[in-house]
Parts: structure tokens; sequence; C-alpha cells
């Protein structure tokens, strides 16, 4: 099973779903967007290091989480200064490099790469994957390259179609396969350089992370200021994109023009593909080490998760789970989470051809186990061509949402949807924030150290959103439940909940030696 993946709802009080929606309809509090880190009335280009004031987190003894009745004011809301800052970084991250200091109207949209997109790719660290396809680009295109291990397996130095916690692919309704890439910050790529400040050491090498454990140490990843505006920590990021097509309305997504470039042994013909494609991002995993402990006693040093969608990409489940009353759910392990819903087409879903949702698609009896057709679509073969309307759609995994988003969480995208209003922005939704939390009150079998227990979304983690333990087929539906089982390449020595030290090379790169 794949380790790389981001993830990440709590325990309840035993309220009934049907209570539980009483008592948001019953609260008067609505939470209150904070755009900016510095405290401003618009959105902002600075990412923040931290979150604002949560004085809940200050108590001395644990607490519930988000579970049961609903707070009636700031006082008790523990969870929106984390989705403040969620959003807050989402926002800080997209804006267009070089352009910080101009107004979000222009920041978010003039021409150019995004904040994020000058961070390193994870191959620029680790070094590339065995097999690549040699793709000329004239255009000097981003590239979002699929390498192969050489033995029919795609790679995870490079970008990748496999999700992370499944080792299966996510089809979209062009019949076109998701495609995932992961980058890195600064402070986290200094660290894993020299980790105890003994180049020798070195966590990218696996004769380094020999020497790192011989001489005792620890992995600890550089954790954040606890000023909103300080030194930001070690960061890692996982964005999920769409290949576009004609009758997609591309304003509607964060897109980049890119070179696809295709191992030729992942390929039915055996020839590369190198196919210039528009792609919309879908989602967007943010993933930040936070201080640990101090003046927030329940905050555990366990890093601050955040996950984002399109709110284009899948319809929720009619028996959706309350994340309030999640032991209340009777879907609870069932990828499927209940039968399909009466819905339009979304960028996962075809309606009215299945009653099953959730699909994986059938892995072939040899590798590659899901092939790429030479030409879109690229998974043809593992959809079925469904006439909707005047078009052709294709019907695969048939995905749908298996949870609720938190009713606090969702006042809170409406503000900043609203804030966002004219970009592309304003068509995502913050699924959840997730962050280590010291819990006295949870149920079983939730994990008692998060908020919430479990998080996932639904075009990086699609066929995992329920579970609460890991199965043969992949992982548990929380970052934190799923990353605390990272480890070096001795996979025995806890590597901080990042799985990135698992891609140590043997010797160092090019880039690694220039560092």
């Amino acid at each position: 099973m794949r380790a790389l993946t981001m993830l990440c709802l709590a325990g309840a009080v035993g309220l009934t779903t049907a209570a539980a929606q009483y008592a948001y309809s019953q609260s008067p509090y609505v939470p209150a967007a904070q755009f900016c880190a510095n405290g401003t009335s618009a959105p902002c280009a600075i990412i923040p290091a931290y979150i604002g004031p949560d004085p809940s987190l200050g108590n001395k003894v644990g607490y519930s989480g988000i579970i049961g009745q609903l707070p009636t004011s700031s006082a008790g809301d523990s969870q929106t200064p984390f989705d403040n800052m969620s959003w807050q970084s989402f926002v800080g991250l997209n804006w267009i490099a070089g352009t910080e200091s101009a107004p979000a109207a222009t920041g978010l949209s003039a021409a150019g790469v995004r904040v994020w997109q000058t961070w390193a790719k994870v191959n620029r660290v680790f070094g590339n994957s065995p097999v690549q396809a040699s793709c000329a680009n004239p255009s000097g295109l981003p590239v979002i390259s699929i390498g192969s291990d050489g033995k029919g397996n795609p790679s995870q130095k490079n970008d990748d179609y496999y999700q992370a916690s499944t080792d299966v692919p996510l089809i979209d309704i062009n019949g076109n396969w998701t495609l995932y890439e992961r980058r890195l910050n600064v402070t986290e790529i200094a660290y894993l350089a020299a980790p105890d400040g003994n180049l020798l050491n070195t966590l990218l090498t696996v004769a380094g992370q020999t020497n790192f454990v011989a001489a005792g140490n620890s992995v600890a990843f550089t954790a954040s200021s606890t000023d909103p505006q300080g030194a930001r920590g070690s960061m890692e990021l996982k964005i999920a994109w769409r290949v576009l097509g004609a009758t997609d309305d591309a304003s509607r997504y964060i897109t980049q023009n890119v070179l696809l470039a295709v191992a030729p042994d992942l390929v039915s013909n055996t020839q590369p593909i190198c196919a210039t494609v528009t792609v919309g991002m879908v989602g967007m995993h943010i993933v930040q080490r936070n201080p640990d402990y101090a003046t927030n006693k329940n905050l555990l040093p366990e890093w601050i998760w955040s996950t984002f969608e399109h709110v284009d990409n899948a319809p929720l489940a009619p028996a959706a789970c309350d994340p309030t009353a999640p032991v209340g759910c009777a879907n609870l392990n069932q990828p499927s989470c209940g039968a399909a819903p009466s819905a339009a087409a979304a960028s996962y879903f075809v309606p009215s051809t299945s009653a099953t949702t959730n699909v994986p698609p059938t892995p072939l009896s040899t590798l590659p186990n899901f092939v790429w057709n030479p030409a879109q679509p690229y998974a043809k073969g593992y959809v079925q061509p469904v006439s909707v309307g005047a078009r052709t759609l294709y019907s695969g995994p048939q995905v749908v949402r298996c949870w609720q988003i938190y009713s606090l969480t969702v006042a809170l995208n409406q503000q900043w949807q609203k804030a966002l209003a004219g970009s592309p922005l304003a068509n995502y939704q913050l699924v959840g924030t997730q962050w280590g939390a010291g819990l006295e009150t949870y149920l079983a079998p939730y994990p008692s150290d998060a908020v919430p227990g479990l998080l996932s979304n639904a075009t990086l983690e699609t066929y995992i959103q329920n579970n609460t333990q890991p199965t043969a087929s992949g992982g548990v539906g929380s970052c934190i439940g799923c990353h605390r089982a990272a480890t070096l390449v001795d996979n025995t020595t806890p590597s901080d909940f990042s799985f990135l030290p698992s891609l140590a090379t043997p010797t160092p790169t090019r880039f690694q030696f220039a560092r």
C-alpha cells in the first residue's frame, strides 16, 4: 500500500444526526472570516505561520472537539481559527508570484505562476523515476511527468496518477486519469538536507539516514512560529488535477497549460505520451508543521492538515455521515457510503448510470495494472461511454462525498467565497482542517488525538473516506491516523508524520549535492 498521502472528524456524545442538525439550526452563532493574517478586512497574500487567537486551546484539560452541541460564541469555537488559517493559506499559495502587494482582484488573476508553483517538486529534491518520457518542450510549459519504476508501476519520485492510500487511480467524466503532484517549501528542504546540522546525516540519502539514526537523533521537522505573521514551518502540498475538455468551463478552475509526459511502459502501445493539455485543479492538501506546546495546551505537535476541493467535484451522498455524530452513521467502513443520489452531472459523477458509488476501477492481471490509452480518453477500457444530452460522458467510479462538511466550516466557506467572487478561487471549498488535539471525550473507533477524527478529500482519498481503521485495500480516513505510520527507509524510525523521507536515494542527486 502506498504511503505518500495527506488526508484527514471526531467522536460524538451520542447525538443523532437529526438532533445535531437541530442544534445547527438553533445556534445563533456564526463564525467570522478573518481574511488576512495581519487583521485587515480583505484577502491578502500572507501565508500564515499559525492560527490566530483560539481561547479554548488554552485549557489545561482535554475537551471534546467538534462534537455535540455547536458553540454559541467564539470563546468556545476551537475550529474556526484553524479553518481561517486554511483559507488564508489557500489564498496566499494561489496568489500570483511577484504580485503579493497587489489587491486580490489583481493578485489572484494576473498572468504568471502562482506562489506554490515556485516551490520544489518532490523529484527536484529526491531525484527522478528510473523511467520517464523524453518529450520536447519548446514552449517551456510546466511538466506533469508520470514516470515508472521500470517494472510497470508508476513511481512516486515524479508526479502520479495513483492515489497514495490505495494504489488505485481516479477517473473523471471525460474518461481521463486524475493527476497528482507534490511540492515542499524551502524550510522543509533545508531540514531534510541537514536535520541536525550535519550534511553527513542528511535525510535525503539512505546512508545519511543510517548516520542520523546511529547518532541517536529523532526526526522533528522545523516548527512554525507562534505568530501568524512569523516564520512558517515545514510545509508539504499535494495537488489534484483533471484534464479539461472542450465542454468544461475552464474559467471556474485554477488552471495551467502543461506538457503531459507519460513513461512508455505505462502506455498500451509502449510509446511515450507527450501531449499539451489544460488541467484544472480539483483538490489541494496543505500541511504545515505547527509549534510544539506553547500557550495552546491542547494542540499537539502533529501538523495542521487542510484540504480543499472544487465545488463541482461530486455530489453529497444521501446518507452522508454527520461529523458531530459520526457513531450514528450506518456507512462506516463502506466505500460506497450508500446509494447514488439524484444529482446532476459532476466532474466525477454521471447521473442515472449506477446505484453503486465510489467504485475503484478493476486492475489488469498484468503490469501496469492501469494502463494509459495513447490518446484521450486516457483511461479508455476502464470506463463506459454514456450519452447525457448532447454530451458523451464516461461513467467510472461514480464519486460521492461520504461526509457532510461541518456546519461552521460551511458558514465560513460562504464568507470566503463571497469575498473571492470574480476569481476562480470562489469555486473551491474547504472540506476541513485537522489538528492534533488532547481530547478528553471521544468515542472509538475514532482517533483520540485529532479534530476532526476523520477527514478526506474525494479526489485524493476517494475509496477510503469512511475507513476508521486500515484495511487490506487502503488506509484510514485521517491525516494524523495515516501519517503517524510514516518512517524512514528502515521502516522503523518514525519520520514525524512525513512519508517523503521514504524516497531517500542511495547516493546524492545533483540537486542534493548542489545544496
